[in-house]
């Protein structure tokens, strides 16, 4: 299991560090919805590319123009990237299932573990997004914070806190390490398994009030929580997704679809 979480938790960080760094290339809503109803993803991948070199060759301050310094983006290599990504991830699309891919009680098989399913309860349905959580969503600067002690008396707390948009992994405890790690999130993860190496595996109030408390911090923030990977979290995703139901916290749950898991592993 812990091979297994370290996997998922590299995996994670990768797919959302190369997706935020491709999709800042501007795309508008018309373009989009052209592209997913092309004629396949060969057609896709070269059309975004096609679009992007448009990008590049218009003047003004596209991002491709963008040097910070003495560092300049490397304009070709980035959209070699995206065109090999986009020939089978939408991520954008695929960052979280939405409500009207399942219905309470449909049963699907678990990622990691295609022997074993899962049963879709009303409390998961009633949290699924009604559109990605992304949709639409386009940035400059993204942070993604680890949780290795690496930012220790690091004083980038400012720093990453100007970013655009922030990731940070596994609920880790920021307000203590303001000053390091800074205290905006807009997206963060967490595994099934932090319930019970973080949070005593609400074995008591005490331990679901903690809980509740880092929750409530997030206010409208992304909380994607990888449920369909491997047997044995399901109790857990089902203890957060009440307990989110029951104090109405804001945050805005999301999980991530079956397609981009598959990806992730291949």
């Amino acid at each position: 299991m812990r091979s297994v979480r370290k996997r998922w938790t590299i995996c994670t960080i990768s797919i959302l560090l190369i997706f935020y760094k491709t999709k800042e290339i501007a795309r508008t809503e018309e373009h989009q919805e052209t592209q997913l109803t092309g004629d396949g993803e060969l057609s896709l991948s070269r059309s975004m590319l096609n679009s992007s070199d448009k990008i590049i060759q218009k003047s003004g301050s596209s991002i491709f123009q963008h040097s910070v310094e003495g560092w300049k983006i490397n304009s070709s290599l980035v959209l070699e990237i995206r065109k090999n990504i986009l020939r089978f991830l939408d991520a954008e699309r695929d960052v979280s299932v939405v409500k009207s891919s399942f219905k309470p009680g449909d049963v699907i098989h678990y990622v990691l573990d295609r022997r074993r399913t899962l049963n879709i309860s009303q409390d998961l349905h009633s949290l699924l997004p009604e559109v990605s959580p992304m949709k639409n969503r386009r940035f400059k600067t993204c942070a993604v914070v680890g949780n290795s002690g690496i930012l220790l008396d690091s004083e980038c707390g400012k720093e990453i806190d100007n970013h655009d948009f922030v990731i940070r992994c596994n609920l880790a405890p920021v307000v203590e390490f303001a000053a390091d790690v800074g205290t905006k999130s807009d997206f963060i993860t967490m595994n099934p398994s932090v319930v019970q190496r973080a949070f005593g595996g609400f074995r008591n109030e005490s331990d679901r009030e903690k809980f509740v408390h880092r929750l409530s911090m997030l206010n409208d923030s992304v909380l994607w929580i990888p449920a369909f990977m491997v047997k044995g979290g399901e109790k857990h995703v089902e203890w957060v997704n009440a307990l989110i139901l029951k104090n109405k916290l804001k945050v805005r749950t999301a999980y991530p679809s079956l397609r981009l898991i598959h990806a992730v592993r291949g």
